[in-house]
């Protein structure tokens, strides 16, 4: 895993699952620690399992509660998109994940 803070952009690569999902949450938190708008780069992320989606899916809810933004650079695609599908996080009826992940980007 890489997960390479540039000033709030977080840029994750290579692999991030159970293994090493608590290098990513300390990255999240440090993160958070110094800004209030977090961006995420997933474009170079090769493997994610579902803990990746449950890490980020918290910080998105921790941020929300604290008046804090968190957003993905680009549209889920790839491993991460595949995650979500299999995990069933992209519930049409669910607005603001659909919007989070996808951007408006059309479910493939």
């Amino acid at each position: 895993m890489s997960g390479e803070l540039e000033s709030s952009v977080i840029q994750f690569s290579d692999n991030v699952t159970i293994s090493n999902i608590s290098d990513a949450r300390d990255i999240l938190l440090d993160a958070f620690e110094s800004n209030n708008s977090i961006t995420i780069e997933i474009a170079g992320l090769e493997e994610a399992d579902l803990t990746f989606i449950q890490l980020i899916e918290s910080a998105r809810r921790s941020a929300a509660e604290s008046n804090r933004s968190i957003q993905l650079r680009e549209p889920a695609q790839g491993a991460v998109l595949q995650v979500l599908q299999r995990g069933g996080f992209l519930d049409p009826d669910d607005r603001d994940r659909m919007n989070f992940w996808l951007q408006g980007a059309t479910e493939q």
